[in-house]
């Protein structure tokens, strides 16, 4: 440990203002902020706690991702951002929140705005002098870090105590007077973060490490309801929260509608329009779901997949919340008052950072150019578009993956790879429903598109391999099968029995007719089709009836038989419960779920289903791992 004269270290301070980006601890009316400093004399750190986290350097409220030129037919360039910068008087829990926010965004799928953010950034720590009234770090054990920072520093009035935690830490104070702290001054800066770390003790009975047992076990608490009821879903807790990391993705045009560039925003779980998929289905609709899917994250999702509780008890949200329903020692007390035995799980309230040197090299965000090849109108409302890369490439998906499609000025959205792999090209069908696909609907052979992907886990071809087969497939739920119906088709001898139900609204909304007439003359497949109505004027040869109806008229062996299951959500229940009453294993279900995959990589939250996120652990699901979510198959 060093010792700095407190003239010292503000001439310190004026000296890096000098040379690069500082941002530090500034006064706002009664409240503080992080904020640049413009002098030594602004910076404050006596401060109880900001009203907003340090993560909006690393995650900002409002983050451009590219730029577009309209001009031209696919024109994108990456935003780079090289700022060197230096944040002054970042406590301990934030700095725990950071080492989480290491974690999050570059375990899988590294994040390269973030780590461009967090690499050229460095951390100045400040022990904590004043706690707030809502702080609870002390109850988190997050008061006092040994890591995760360059320098540590700790306000003792007329000196500064100071701990270098890196070599970049060190290289800031060549040239600066230093000498080493006393006995005495060492436990000073103890005593100063033990009594800090005691004053934000607020009796929260259930230590971190139990918060996930709890949670399991007060999944259908009427707490929950109890809570929500005062909820008013403004989403201003996760805003606040400095281990909140959703995020949402918009193209803004400029005025002169010849450039843009798409942005990455804050978002919150919190939000009624959350889950929202483009058909209108929002999948976590009432409050009560939303409130409780936000303590379940930080308690328990994110212990079980990254190994931390995701929360530092900085007291943000509680002093935020007008209703006083977000504060979570008051909300885990409560349920701990129904609970009687715990166990403590082997996960952490914070986790070591692992930031590295590293370049990570490969955009996450920016979409590869694509040309559309053919373009098949299939219904009033769906079309084929067959694709391929511009740098010859070919896709490399596996059947039931999807893409990100893009197109500047209008966004991007997850389609299903609806054709075999196989060759540089691939197929996309796409239904007409928001801004996105209606442009697409409008473009051409020869117009250009922006593909990301392929992301997910597909459908598993050797396990699948053998077997015998029976596809049901309800609506648009045939573009993401057709994947893997085309691919077992064409290796026809590796599998055994195959059948094949369909079905959908009126045969106007038939999708892929020609095909569907071949596998009707087919001799080595069982295939059926059925609509829910037909209307007087139009001809059809199949079936009347909800797409459950066909299951009794086929003949196979649901012990010896694996079904693969893709449709609209409704339609889940009920196909399931059939073949479960036929006598079929829960292992030999298969399906594909829909969610609101907005990033395609696990990262921006919308697509989380309890503890698991669709685009990254799915879409493809064995029935038997996911039948148990309560949020699966609402």
């Amino acid at each position: 440990m060093k010792i700095m004269l407190k003239e010292e270290f503000l001439s310190f301070v004026d000296g890096l203002i000098e040379s690069m980006d500082v941002e530090g601890v500034k006064a706002k009316g009664k409240k503080f902020v992080f904020d640049r400093l413009g002098s030594s004399e602004e910076l404050r750190l006596d401060y109880d706690t900001t009203i907003l986290p340090p993560k909006k350097y690393f995650l900002p409220q409002y983050e451009t991702i590219m730029k577009f030129d309209l001009s031209k037919q696919f024109s994108v360039k990456k935003e780079e951002d090289h700022e060197k910068r230096v944040i002054i008087g970042v406590h301990p829990y934030d700095i725990v929140a950071i080492k989480q926010m290491d974690k999050y965004f570059l375990d899988t799928h590294p994040d390269d705005l973030y780590f461009q953010k967090r690499k050229n950034t460095l951390i100045i720590g400040s022990n904590i002098l004043n706690v707030s009234e809502k702080a609870f770090f002390g109850d988190m054990e997050t008061g006092y870090v040994d890591s995760g920072y360059d320098l540590m520093i700790t306000d003792l009035g007329d000196r500064v105590a100071i701990e270098i935690g890196t070599e970049a830490g060190r290289d800031l104070l060549r040239g600066y007077s230093l000498r080493e702290a006393s006995t005495g001054e060492i436990e000073e800066v103890k005593r100063i973060i033990n009594d800090a770390s005691e004053k934000a003790k607020r009796g929260l009975r259930v230590k971190p490490q139990k918060w996930h047992d709890l949670l399991e076990k007060s999944y259908n608490s009427e707490i929950w309801k109890k809570q929500a009821e005062k909820c008013l879903s403004c989403g201003t807790c996760t805003l606040v929260c400095p281990t909140c990391f959703c995020y949402d993705v918009t193209d803004e045009i400029d005025l002169t509608l010849k450039e843009g560039k798409r942005i990455r925003t804050w978002d919150g779980c919190l939000l009624r329009n959350f889950t929202e998929v483009a058909s209108g289905e929002i999948f976590r609709e009432k409050t009560e779901d939303r409130y409780r899917h936000r303590f379940n994250r930080k308690g328990r999702y994110l212990p079980t997949l990254l190994g931390f509780v995701a929360c530092v008890g900085c007291g943000r949200c509680s002093s935020q919340c007008i209703p006083d329903i977000a504060d979570p020692v008051n909300l885990m007390n409560m349920l701990a008052e129904e609970v009687s035995h715990l166990e403590e799980k082997s996960v952490s309230p914070h986790t070591e950072t692992i930031i590295q040197s590293t370049e990570v090299e490969k955009p996450l965000y920016v979409p590869m150019p694509a040309t559309i090849k053919n373009v098949k109108k299939l219904t009033k409302t769906e079309k084929l578009f067959e694709i391929e890369l511009d740098n010859g490439r070919s896709l490399g998906h596996m059947p039931g993956q999807f893409v990100e499609i893009s197109i500047p000025g209008y966004g991007e959205a997850p389609i299903s790879v609806s054709s075999s792999p196989d060759g540089k090209r691939f197929q996309l069908i796409v239904r007409k429903m928001g801004d996105l696909t209606s442009k697409l609907h409008t473009m051409k052979e020869g117009d250009k598109v922006g593909i990301r992907g392929p992301f997910g886990n597909g459908f598993d071809l050797e396990a699948l391999r053998g077997k015998n087969l029976i596809f049901i497939a309800g609506g648009l739920g045939l573009a993401p099968m057709r994947s893997l119906i085309s691919y077992v088709l064409k290796n026809r001898m590796d599998f055994g029995e195959v059948t094949i139900l369909y079905g959908c609204k009126e045969p106007c909304e038939v999708l892929l007719k020609e095909e569907i007439e071949e596998w009707e003359k087919r001799e080595d497949i069982q295939f059926l089709k059925s609509v829910d109505r037909c209307p007087e004027n139009e001809k059809w040869s199949g079936e009347i009836g909800v797409i459950t109806s066909l299951i009794p008229k086929v003949k196979f062996d649901p012990k010896n038989t694996t079904a693969i299951i893709v449709g609209p959500p409704v339609m889940y229940k009920f196909v399931i419960d059939d073949l479960k009453n036929l006598g079929m294993p829960e292992e030999n279900i298969i399906v594909s779920l829909e969610r609101r995959m907005k990033c395609g990589v696990g990262k921006c939250g919308h697509c989380q289903i309890n503890g698991i996120y669709v685009c990254k652990d799915g879409p493809v699901f064995n029935y038997k791992d996911i039948k148990d979510l309560p949020e699966a198959f609402t």
